[in-house]
Formats: structure tokens, sequence, C-alpha cells
């Protein structure tokens, strides 16, 4: 019998879309963990989201990024006896089921002898109401694989989205925590390199969903085809760019996915450049990115840390 320990980290939730969200999970899974990041607005939903919904609400002095967060989480899970473990955003409410869908899913790769780093949902953007696909290397290009295209309504991909992806204690063993060194972007798809690396399946579930806001807000562009882009602070993308940076020469990338980073850091270059205000305060930051990435520093962008003496994971 599986034992399903939920980790949300919260960082200045809306109260109500959080306890919306652990009503949904109370069903779904057996503990419910939430690590608030140093939240200035904890007094208006600690309380209550532990006295309606049985959370258990680990608090930490301050911001130490989404990494160190998702690993407290992690360690208390462990701890507990957990089998999985179901990482979620503040912002993100499970559909019913989807947590068994996830297992069931994950059982049918067991079955047949593949172990399985992690699982993730479909999300479906509120805001929108368009569903992701799975990102997957086929050949010499990488791209997006939609449920039209799965198998059984499964989907091998190269990695998952945190918010959603339920993890069994056994990859994590294997695979190790978080980076705490990234502080927030790419922690996941960090993690997942590595899993892959180590031989592990990342599943995506088409008959999972969650309900999920990517970005702080949404635009369409074209390139080629109507795309919705997410747009965060301007300090997010000194991490997307530093991240990036390190990714290529840390962890284990195939050539194709580094040149797929090296064309998405252009475009978005091209993109904050010409479109998304403040333009100048956003180049500044992507450039002081690419230098610290080279440079190998991690951490807060306020208190770096040497990549190579401190910055792995676990």
């Amino acid at each position: 019998m599986a034992k399903v320990v939920s980790v949300t980290v919260a960082y200045q939730p809306d109260p109500d879309l959080l306890e919306q969200q652990l009503r949904a999970l109370a069903s779904q899974v057996s503990v419910i963990v939430v690590v608030d990041n140093g939240s200035d607005n904890v007094s208006d939903w600690h309380l209550r989201v532990a006295a309606e919904t049985g959370a258990r609400v680990l608090r930490l002095a301050g911001n130490v990024g989404i990494a160190a967060a998702q690993n407290t989480g992690i360690r208390f899970a462990q701890e507990a006896g957990a089998s999985h473990v179901l990482l979620m955003d503040h912002d993100s409410i499970p559909e019913p089921g989807m947590v068994d869908a996830l297992l069931a899913a994950e059982s049918r790769f067991l079955s047949k002898g593949v172990n399985v780093a992690a699982l993730g949902p479909v999300r479906i953007d509120r805001r929108t109401g368009s569903l992701s696909g799975f990102v997957r290397r086929q050949g010499a290009k990488v791209g997006w694989v939609t449920c039209a295209a799965a198998v059984d309504g499964l989907i091998e991909a190269d990695f998952l989205i945190a918010s959603g992806s339920l993890i069994p204690v056994a990859a994590l063993n294997v695979v190790g925590l978080m980076n705490e060194g990234y502080f927030i972007d790419h922690v996941d798809t960090e993690w997942c390199l590595r899993a892959r690396d180590k031989g592990l399946t990342i599943v995506g579930v088409c008959t999972a969903r969650l309900s999920h806001r990517l970005g702080d807000s949404v635009v369409r562009v074209w390139v080629g085809h109507w795309r919705e882009v997410p747009l965060n602070s301007p300090v997010r993308n000194y991490y997307m760019f530093r991240n990036t940076v390190l990714m290529m020469r840390f962890a284990p990338m195939s050539w194709v996915w580094r040149r797929n980073h090296m064309f998405r850091l252009l475009q978005y270059v091209v993109f904050s450049s010409i479109a998304v205000a403040p333009r100048w305060k956003r180049i500044g930051l992507m450039a002081k990115g690419i230098w610290h990435g080279l440079k190998g520093r991690t951490g807060p962008l306020t208190v770096l840390i040497d990549q190579t003496t401190d910055g792995g994971a676990g």
C-alpha cells in the first residue's frame, strides 16, 4: 500500500487557493505537508489550513529557495515512512483521482521491470484553459508531445515541471535531493537530468490532471505558430539564465539539449528586448546570470555560493 506524502512549498500564497488545494489533496494522499518559505502573510493562513485540512505546516525562518524548501518537506516525508512524495506549488489544484492515476501508471512500468523517477500530470492553465504536453528529445530535435500521440495514455518524457510530480522515495535514494544551489528555476529540470542519467524513467500521465499557473502572467506571441509565453519578474530572468548555463556546464545533458537551451535563451533575449518591460533591467539581469553561470556561482542573487564547493544536491 502506497503512503503518499504531499509537499507544498508556499511563499506568500493566496490563503483561499491554498486551502482549496489542500482540501483536494486530503482524499488523495496520506499526509499533507506545507513548507512555508518565509511568507509575510503566514498569519493569514497558517492556523486556518492546519485546523481545517489537517496539514502539517513547517515554517522556515526566511526564503531559502524552492529547492531547499522542497528538500525540507522531502526529508520530513522520508522520516514519516513515505513511499512517494508529491511535490506541489501553492497555487496548483489537483483534479480528483490525479494521485491514483499517477500510482497506477507507475505500477504499469514496474510490472515491465522499468524503474520510474517521477510521474507528472497534464497541466491545465486556468487562465487560458490550454493543456500542456510533455517535452522529449526525438532524434536531433526537442519538442512537445501531446496526449494525442501518447501510447496507452503514457508519454516517456525528458523532464517534468515539479508541481504535481509524484516521486518514489526509492528514486530519491538513487538520484539524491534537489540542488539547493539553484535556489529557483530549473531545479526540476536538473533533477530529472540526473535521474535519467541514472537510468530511471520520467513519465507523463494523460489521465492525471492538474490546474496550474505557470509564470506571473501569460502573453501569446507568433513564432511560426501561436505560442503562450509565461512571464515572470525580472529577477527570475537572472535565475533562468544563470541556472541554464550551470546545467549546460555541470548536468549530464546531450548536445541536442544543450543546443536547445542555447536557442531558447537567445529567443528570450530577443523577445524581452522587444516586448517585455522593463527591458534594460531584464537584459542586465540576464547578462549577470550568464556571467555568474560561467563563473560557477549558485545560491540566491544576494548571497552566492561557489558551485564547485557547495552547489551539489543533497
